[in-house]
């Protein structure tokens, strides 16, 4: 793997976690949601990405759809509900 692809994969991994993410962190549920967004929203960033590790575009995404709890705890709808002018 070439050190654009070790970066590339590093990425994709990193907004994988932040959409796993299930702390009260406002700064990190804002990751949360723009991770989920720029995977699930089918981000042109996230599928040229994708098409440059030679993957799948939907593959890849359904089995991160699939094996990622992206829903957002109790808490955290909490701190969006609280922090509203922060996330608009």
């Amino acid at each position: 793997m070439t050190g654009e692809e070790q970066f590339i994969t590093a990425i994709i991994e990193q907004a994988i976690e932040d959409c796993a993410y299930t702390g009260k962190s406002v700064k990190k549920i804002r990751f949360k949601m723009d991770a989920i967004d720029w995977i699930v929203g089918r981000h042109p960033e996230f599928l040229n990405y994708c098409k440059m590790l030679a993957m799948d575009v939907d593959t890849i995404r359904n089995k991160i759809i699939e094996n990622v709890d992206m829903s957002y705890t109790q808490k955290q709808k909490l701190k969006i509900k609280s922090e509203e002018k922060f996330f608009a």
